[in-house]
């Protein structure tokens, strides 16, 4: 069993047969030709064979030829002047691994070895990346087991950055916008949890933002996250308010990660339910609650739909969320208002490019609604670098533009964003 076990890791079975191959010879030559290609692969087994998760299937192997047919595979499938000719080269991939009970914590821990082994070998993210595209869709015939109840201990068997980064309202995804990725780096077979700190900072207030989150079987998140929000600048100096946010996404389709053939994103539904505590430092100007303010409630739930796609052969990540609200900025000055109290459906986006496997740089824009008169509310923009030192840590720096905020301080506040987020 361990022998096609690690048989099936290496992709030693039909590669060429799973994906069409490259029909021109850009990435084979991204990748330094033959001869680049037998360093990605003895890098490779030097990674694998020191690797917890997938060392022991390795006991046995002749792996000098499994090193000469793994060059082979990548050599044709990057478009290179090679053939395959290992003895499964006929038979299909489903076929070769249906007995194997492979899970994706298996298939993820040797694509991932790829990445790293391509770094080290100075290959070109963009590069890396579009071999990536043409790997991930055979995990649909490659893994065969799991999808069962989720074990105990945590795995961490998601691709590095799959687990997003935490929002300011603490269900995953960029800094402003939740995306359909759940928390966490456990696989379907297993679970995942991050916790965050955010603080932006503008001219004139200043927004801390702190929680936890817990993905479940890659499917289900539940978050909590608090927000205190405080104002800077006279006559809000004193300002003060806090807001509790609890979470819920489920993933209902697709795969952000795995389905590169197809251009079905990821898509998740959530909710967010928001519960104002009220105002603080303004009792002088007869202001102890959002009601004050216009607000026709301190209490609300957002309703959200969201489809995430990464797409490795642009090294793109994007995301569209369309959100069902009343929230007067996000929530911290209450729900409806005396100028609109119905729901309004909000979009937000995001776009993030790969630099490489751990940093990301991107954008992000939503929009929300105007309820309130004494508060001109305007759309919610960023700009994010997110870096990704290991599975555990994550750090993103923004320069955030929330629009202005109440007519007390009518100008545009704009300022830094950092947010640091632990996770496994």
């Amino acid at each position: 069993m361990r022998i096609l076990l690690a048989s099936s890791l290496l992709l030693a079975a039909s590669v060429a047969t799973a994906q069409t191959p490259y029909t021109e010879d850009s990435v084979y030559r991204g990748l330094g030709g033959k001869q680049g290609i037998a360093r990605i692969v003895d890098s490779l087994f030097e990674i694998s064979l020191a690797d917890p998760r997938i060392k022991d299937t390795f006991d046995g192997f002749d792996i000098p030829l499994i090193k000469e047919r793994l060059a082979e595979q990548v050599c044709e499938y990057a478009g290179g002047p090679c053939k395959y000719t290992g003895k499964y080269k006929n038979r299909d991939m489903k076929s070769v691994h249906e007995d194997m009970k492979l899970n994706n914590l298996h298939f993820n821990a040797l694509a991932e070895n790829l990445q790293i082994a391509m770094e080290r070998n100075n290959v070109p993210a963009s590069v890396s990346n579009r071999l990536i595209a043409k790997l991930a869709p055979m995990q649909r015939d490659i893994v065969t087991a799991g999808g069962g109840a989720p074990e105990a201990k945590p795995d961490h068997g998601k691709f590095i950055a799959t687990g997003g980064v935490s929002t300011v309202e603490g269900s995953a995804g960029g800094g402003i916008v939740p995306w359909a990725l759940i928390t966490g780096y456990g696989t379907r077979d297993s679970w995942g949890a991050s916790a965050f700190a955010t603080r932006v900072s503008t001219p004139d207030y200043k927004l801390l933002s702190y929680g936890a989150a817990v993905g479940i079987g890659d499917r289900v998140e539940v978050s909590l996250a608090r927000q205190d929000f405080e104002g800077e600048l006279a006559p809000l100096d004193r300002l003060r308010i806090k807001q509790d946010i609890v979470g819920l996404k489920l993933r209902v389709a697709g795969d952000a990660v795995y389905q590169q053939d197809s251009w079905l994103p990821q898509i998740a539904v959530g909710l967010q339910y928001k519960k104002n505590k009220g105002v603080d430092g303004l009792a002088a100007l007869g202001i102890t609650s959002v009601r004050h303010l216009g607000a026709k409630s301190e209490r609300g739930t957002d309703f959200y739909v969201t489809a995430t796609k990464i797409l490795f052969e642009q090294s793109l990540l994007v995301n569209a969320t369309l959100r069902s609200t009343r929230a007067n900025q996000m929530g911290l000055l209450g729900f409806g208002g005396d100028k609109e109290s119905s729901r309004k459906l909000m979009p937000e986006l995001s776009i993030g490019y790969l630099l490489t496997r751990k940093l990301v740089l991107g954008a992000e824009y939503r929009r929300k609604p105007h309820n309130l008169g004494v508060d001109n509310e305007k759309a919610y923009k960023d700009i994010f670098l997110a870096w990704l030192p290991s599975r555990h840590c994550s750090l993103t720096a923004a320069y955030a533009d929330l629009g202005t905020l109440t007519v007390f301080n009518p100008k545009t506040q704009r300022g830094a964003y950092l947010s640091a987020q632990l996770a496994f």
